[in-house]
C-alpha cells in the first residue's frame, strides 16, 4: 500500500497555480507582484488542508503523517517564507519594495511660471537652485521660468505631483520681484525623488538683478545679452557667461584663487585687503 506523503499535493498545486499566473501575466503584460504578495497565505491553507486530508483518509486507528526529506525541507521553507512575508506586510516594507520595483526614470517638463515686470519693478532677486540655471534675455517685459526634470516615480502622474511640490515661487514686495527656486532633497530609498532638474529663466534687460546661492552650489549659464546694468551674483558655484562679438561688459569677480578665472575674458587680477589688512 502506497503511503501518503504530506507536501506532494501542496507542491504540485502551488507550482501549477504559480506557473499559470506567471504565464497569464506574460501574455497580458501585467505587473503581478502585488497580487502574488497579497495571496501568500494560500500556502498555509494548502499545507493545513493536505495534513487534515491525510489524517481523515488514513485507514489506521492512529494515523501517522509521513514526510520525506524533500517535503520537510519544502514545508519549512514555505513556513519561514510565509512568516517573513507577513512581517514585511505588517511593517509596510512590501509596499515600499513594490514601489521601488515598479518605479522608473522619466523626463518631465516643469510647468512655466510667468509675471510681468512693469516700470514699478526696479530689482529682481533670484535664489538660484542647486542644479543648473540658464538665464536668457526676454524679448518682452515678462519674467518667465520653465525647465525639465528627471524624476524617479511609478508613473507620470506621481512625477508631476512631486514637481508640483517643488515649484518655483515668484513674489513681489514693493519694487522688488523675488524668484525662489526650490532645493530638491533626496528623501531616501523607496520614495519618488527628483534625480536632476534644470531651469531656464527669461529676464528683461533693463532691470537690476541679484542672484544668490541660498546655501547651495549653483551652476549658472548666462546669455550676455540678458545682462543689463547692476548685476550682482553672490555665492559659490560655476558661472558661465556667453557673449558674442565684442561685448561692452564690465565684470568684477572676487575669487579665492585666480586660477578659478578662465575663458576668453581679459582678466586683470588685483589684490584686495580686508578690514584686518590681510590680502584676499
Amino acid at each position: 500500500m502506497r503511503r501518503w506523503r504530506v507536501g506532494t499535493l501542496s507542491l504540485g498545486v502551488l507550482l501549477i497555480s504559480l506557473g499559470v499566473v506567471l504565464l497569464v501575466a506574460q501574455f497580458k503584460r501585467q505587473f503581478i507582484l502585488q497580487t502574488l504578495l497579497t495571496w501568500w497565505p494560500v500556502v498555509l491553507v494548502l499545507l493545513g488542508g493536505e495534513i487534515l486530508f491525510s489524517v481523515f483518509t488514513a485507514r489506521e486507528p492512529e494515523p501517522k503523517i509521513k514526510y520525506d526529506l524533500f517535503s520537510i525541507f519544502f514545508v519549512a521553507v514555505m513556513l519561514f517564507c510565509s512568516i517573513g512575508m507577513y512581517a514585511l506586510t505588517a511593517t509596510g516594507m512590501l509596499d515600499k519594495i513594490c514601489r521601488a520595483v515598479d518605479s522608473s526614470t522619466m523626463a518631465v517638463d516643469v510647468p512655466p511660471l510667468r509675471t510681468t515686470a512693469d516700470e514699478r519693478i526696479k530689482n529682481i532677486v533670484v535664489s538660484a537652485p542647486a542644479g543648473r540655471l540658464e538665464i536668457k534675455r526676454s524679448s518682452t517685459l515678462e519674467v518667465t521660468t520653465f525647465g525639465q526634470a528627471v524624476v524617479n516615480a511609478t508613473d507620470r502622474q506621481e512625477a508631476e505631483a512631486l514637481l508640483a511640490q517643488h515649484r518655483v515661487v515668484m513674489r513681489r514686495e514693493g519694487d522688488t520681484l523675488f524668484i525662489k527656486y526650490p532645493a530638491t532633497v533626496y528623501p531616501g530609498d523607496f520614495k519618488p525623488y527628483i534625480r536632476e532638474i534644470s531651469h531656464t529663466l527669461l529676464l528683461p534687460a533693463h532691470i537690476a538683478v541679484e542672484i544668490n546661492d541660498s546655501g547651495n552650489y549653483f551652476d549658472l549659464d548666462i546669455d550676455g545679452q540678458a545682462i543689463g546694468e547692476n548685476w550682482l551674483i553672490k555665492g559659490s558655484g560655476r558661472i558661465n557667461i556667453m557673449v558674442a562679438g565684442l561685448p561692452d561688459l564690465d565684470m568684477n569677480a572676487y575669487v579665492g584663487d585666480v586660477q578659478q578665472l578662465c575663458g576668453s575674458a581679459n582678466w586683470q587680477p588685483a589684490e584686495i585687503k580686508n578690514e584686518t589688512g590681510n590680502t584676499v
